[in-house]
């Protein structure tokens, strides 16, 4: 029974901790189990308390009478959690306190995981509940949601469909989105290529690419982080944050989040191919006449305000006639990239036929309407500083209709606006067309 006995003891110790005793008198330690010395590397008998126990100094104060009492310690320097019984014991030699030491550290961690990932699963729900109100809403509804959840404030999406690579980038702080359209050559594609979680740089990427970027304001020195990527119905997409301070990278990698983002953007991609062909112009991707007409019934007549633009690319016909009409679908692309580059979810580009250009801008106010005109000027010109022999002349008629306003007389308006820049930007011995 001896040897069971002393079996049962060290069971015991081993597994629930250790004792040690302290002499009130001196502070000295007097007593320490093999738990103790095991935990400490070396017997700590004749040790003042507070040397070897740094944390000792947390005891609570103990009642006079023989009662336990419970308290819990964090040793720093062994990152260690104890929970620690303690109890005054009065001898024939003097006043003794017993420490009942355990090791709770694993329960800690464990403990404060499960609070981690309740809080994840708490801010996950939430997240499944907004990214489901909205499956059936485009792209642009997706990324300030990825922005507010992750805790950055730059992003953008890629887009494989045909022979071409949409790209949307997202600024959380304008609230701006910035569209591009890409040839999607071989060297173009491999964005498609990298992992989920990689942090890279631009200059991974194709040159379109990164002209894109800076175009759109994206700080080429900055690492970007490849979110999420993937494929459905012939087309593939890919989702990047740009690096900020405070990004929830963590939440990165949790494959459950992951999976409902591809949910969401996969169901688009289906939905999208459906009606993608019937609505959007061959040569540039933007919405075509008949999707324009659609609007016009369903929507663009009711708004609380509206702002109309009138655009007409100059030169199409000579550009034709001069270099070949490849030379002259360049140039409608490049008007119409530089269009797309100011459209969102409640601004809408069309190409109407030929090198005449629509733009609607929904519920927004006079300013706005003149921040976007701004806008759109800048990006043209940034577009025709590109060396590619192509410049890109456009007549523009912007007009803004408040609560109550006449669609039809509004586009007329434009339309005689449109027909004055063009005279305006008319060269000597240029036609009017």
């Amino acid at each position: 029974m001896t040897l069971l006995t002393e079996q049962i003891s060290r069971f015991v110790v081993d597994r629930l901790g250790g004792v040690f005793a302290i002499s009130q008198e001196n502070g000295k330690i007097v007593y320490a189990d093999d738990f103790i010395v095991n935990l400490y590397g070396c017997n700590p008998v004749g040790e003042i308390a507070e040397d070897v126990f740094m944390w000792i100094g947390d005891c609570p104060v103990l009642p006079e009478n023989d009662s336990v009492t419970e308290w819990e310690t964090i040793d720093l320097e062994k990152h260690n959690y104890y929970k620690v019984e303690t109890m005054q014991v009065d001898a024939e030699d003097g006043v003794y306190i017993l420490h009942h030491l355990t090791d709770i550290t694993e329960y800690m961690k464990l403990n404060r995981d499960v609070t981690k990932y309740m809080s994840f699963f708490k801010k996950l729900a939430g997240f499944q509940t907004a990214i489901l109100e909205k499956l059936s809403s485009t792209y642009y509804e997706l990324l300030p949601m990825l922005a507010d959840f992750f805790k950055t404030e730059e992003m953008f999406f890629l887009l494989h469909r045909d022979s071409h690579i949409e790209m949307i980038t997202y600024n959380k702080a304008s609230g701006n989105y910035n569209n591009a359209r890409i040839t999607a050559d071989e060297q173009a594609l491999e964005a498609f290529a990298f992992d989920n979680g990689i942090e890279l740089s631009s200059d991974k990427f194709a040159e379109p690419l990164k002209e894109a970027l800076v175009l759109a304001g994206i700080d080429a020195s900055k690492k970007l982080h490849a979110l999420c990527k993937g494929g459905v119905s012939e087309q593939k997409y890919a989702l990047f944050f740009v690096e900020h301070a405070k990004m929830d990278k963590e939440s990165m990698g949790e494959e459950t989040l992951l999976s409902v983002i591809r949910l969401y953007i996969e169901n688009g991609m289906m939905r999208e191919k459906l009606i993608y062909d019937s609505e959007h112009d061959g040569l540039t991707g933007m919405y075509n006449k008949g999707k324009y007409l659609a609007m016009l019934e369903s929507e663009y007549q009711n708004l609380e305000s509206i702002g109309i633009f009138n655009f007409d690319v100059n030169n199409l016909k000579k550009m034709n006639d001069t270099y070949g009409h490849e030379a002259g679908d360049k140039l409608i692309i490049k008007g119409a990239d530089s269009i797309r580059k100011v459209t969102s979810s409640t601004v809408h580009g069309y190409r109407m036929g030929g090198d005449e250009f629509l733009m609607i801008a929904c519920n927004v106010t006079q300013e706005q309407v003149h921040e976007l005109k701004e806008r759109w000027e800048k990006e043209l010109a940034r577009l025709n500083t590109l060396e590619d022999g192509i410049e890109c002349v456009i007549a523009a008629g912007v007009v803004y209709g408040g609560r109550g306003y006449d669609f039809a007389a509004l586009m007329k308006k434009a339309d005689e606006l449109m027909y004055e820049d063009k005279k305006k930007k008319k060269k000597p011995g240029e036609e009017i067309r």
